[in-house]
């Protein structure tokens, strides 16, 4: 199985994109804990939204498995278009499905803000795929989402607090160019982050969110995150933190 986990990283080195499992072990020992040590009883959202997680992860991992086919949602488009649904394809339906049902349960939402919600939450666990593309880039940029990972009730998303620390563990060996995150890892990350921004936000600040996140994802379509990136100078120097320095691209 760990052979069918090695990719090909930004330098043509082949790592193993296992990290994502260690994401998903420390978020199901975080469940576990919070159910067992919380005095409150964890309520049946945050086991709903346990189990979205899971599903998430699940297609993320059977994306990784899966033979390299159209990468973006692009790809994807145009590879139905083909009659062909590929693993990449099933994943985008299982996250857009698994984001409807943990945004459907959160109970005193508008319709318009669970619909903005869902956007958002799939939006970001997509954007996070994207950004898995360089040494430790989803990990750098999930820790200020962190925060309102942070914020929200353990209760609520009883993963969550195991998904942070998992992130802050797994550094050294993404930095390190050791091992990557893959599908599973990186769209675990971003679901976390973009629920978790659901339950802190509301009225129309949850369609703005939605928005920025659904432009995001735009960008990375067309333009690349990773020229976004570059090209902000505050954006670069956080991006390149603690990494090694990247090959210049040669002439031409």
């Amino acid at each position: 199985m760990i052979e069918r986990l090695l990719v090909t990283n930004h330098r043509g080195a082949q790592v193993p994109a296992v990290l994502g499992l260690a994401l998903a072990g420390a978020g199901a020992i975080s469940a576990a804990a919070v159910a067992f040590l919380v005095s409150d009883p964890v309520p049946a959202e945050g086991w709903i939204a346990s189990g979205a997680a899971l599903l998430v992860v699940a297609a993320g991992l059977v994306d990784d498995l899966a033979p390299p086919g159209p990468r973006g949602l692009r790809g994807h488009a145009r590879a139905l278009l083909h009659m062909h649904v590929g693993s990449g394809v099933v994943k985008v339906v299982v996250i857009v499905g698994a984001s409807a049902i943990a945004v459907g349960v959160v109970p005193l939402r508008t319709a318009l803000a669970r619909w903005a919600g869902i956007l958002l939450v799939a939006a970001s666990a997509n954007l996070w795929n994207g950004l898995d593309v360089r040494p430790a880039r989803a990990l750098k940029f999930f820790y200020p989402a962190a925060l309102a990972v942070i914020a929200t009730s353990p209760l609520l998303v009883p993963f969550g607090p195991g998904v942070v620390l998992g992130a802050v563990l797994v550094l050294p060996w993404d930095a390190g160019e050791r091992a990557m995150l893959g599908d599973a890892g990186a769209n675990l990350l971003g679901f976390t982050a973009g629920l978790c921004l659901f339950h802190q936000l509301h009225g129309s600040a949850v369609v703005v969110a939605a928005v920025v996140a659904v432009t995001l994802n735009v960008l990375a379509e067309t333009v690349t995150l990773s020229r976004v990136i570059d090209a902000i100078a505050p954006l670069r120097w956080y991006d390149r933190l603690g990494t090694r320095e990247r090959p210049r691209p040669g002439p031409g």
